[in-house]
């Protein structure tokens, strides 16, 4: 009688502090629908669901400055495991502290942060129509043009690599200009529409979002940022040929509001993180030109990719003179 005793009570602490959804969880996502985080959530979910039958999860775009709307959203939510958001790493921990610091209400770490879904190399696109098919004949156009020349962005990473590009290889700040998208669906069909005048001759944006129009032949990849070369584009090159050390991703990650209890970081890391490594995950995310990084499948590790990307990249954004915006 005493053993079972014992035994109950050490069963207790489990049975208190043991978390899991019993009612649908709404995913706020701070961008159009299509863009990276969605897609790459929405493939997780379906791969938890099947361990976890009972939980549903209801995503809700709300898309608008950078994602600075949504994040605000997110800020005032209850931390009760029933409202997760899905941002950017760039746009939340490094660009909205330069482009959106009047409106946002957040800091880059107030939220609770679970893991890192997956990353993807940005593209450096072109319209079919275009005559420019490198990254050097890229990098000699924007030095060189005396017309307009217009390069369609859709969050905080493309943006920053826009601006790299521009400022490694000397472009003409007066005639090159980036044309910001809510998410980067619209940023790539505006390219896939460009016919001389209308829309965007170039746009930079996640391979994961550009390939199926790479695919369709309605643009054409110039080069990719990172220093992976793509399996699944052999002939793309990379663009630090051009401008070394443009060293950045599209990464999306799961975040709570601040305040949220350890148990409901527990499960949504335990449960995530499990889908993440899945080669069921692995398969889909390779067909996408997705990766995930193992030491970003924690709260920790997720904390020091974000306080490295501050590091690399705010003093360079930093130098923009933002009254010619």
């Amino acid at each position: 009688m005493i053993k079972k005793l014992l035994l109950a009570l050490l069963l207790v602490p489990a049975m208190v502090w043991a978390w899991e959804p019993v009612r649908p969880v709404t995913v706020i996502v701070g961008n159009t629908p299509g863009a990276g985080n969605e897609i790459a959530f929405r493939k997780l979910a379906a791969i938890v669901q099947k361990t976890n039958p009972t939980v549903v999860f209801v995503v809700q775009n709300i898309p608008g400055a950078d994602s600075v709307i949504a994040n605000n959203r997110v800020l005032e939510s209850a931390p009760d495991g029933y409202t997760i958001n899905l941002p950017s790493h760039m746009s939340s921990y490094v660009t909205n502290d330069i482009w959106e610091k009047s409106i946002k209400k957040y800091k880059y770490d107030s939220f609770v942060d679970v893991l890192t879904m997956g990353k993807s190399p940005l593209v450096l696109v072109a319209s079919v129509r275009s005559a420019i098919n490198t990254p050097e004949q890229f990098v000699r156009l924007i030095r060189t043009t005396t017309a307009p020349i217009s390069v369609a962005v859709g969050g905080g990473a493309h943006r920053t690599a826009f601006e790299y590009l521009m400022d490694r290889g000397r472009g003409n700040r007066d005639q090159v200009k980036a044309i910001k998208f809510n998410g980067p669906m619209p940023a790539v069909t505006s390219v896939a529409s460009y016919d001389g005048t209308q829309g965007t001759e170039f746009g930079i944006l996640p391979i994961a979002v550009a390939k199926a129009l790479i695919d369709a032949g309605k643009v054409k990849p110039i080069g990719f940022t990172g220093t992976r070369r793509m399996p699944q584009f052999p002939a793309v090159p990379l663009l630090n040929t051009v401008a070394p050390g443009i060293n950045v991703y599209a990464a999306w990650s799961i975040q709570l509001p601040p305040g949220a209890d350890s148990a409901v970081v527990s499960w949504y890391q335990r449960e995530f993180s499990a889908a993440v490594r899945s080669a069921e995950y692995k398969e889909w995310a390779d067909g996408q030109v997705i990766f995930y990084e193992e030491s970003e499948l924690t709260p920790a590790g997720l904390k020091r990719q974000m306080d490295e990307l501050r590091a690399a990249f705010i003093p360079v954004l930093s130098r923009i003179d933002l009254t010619k915006e």
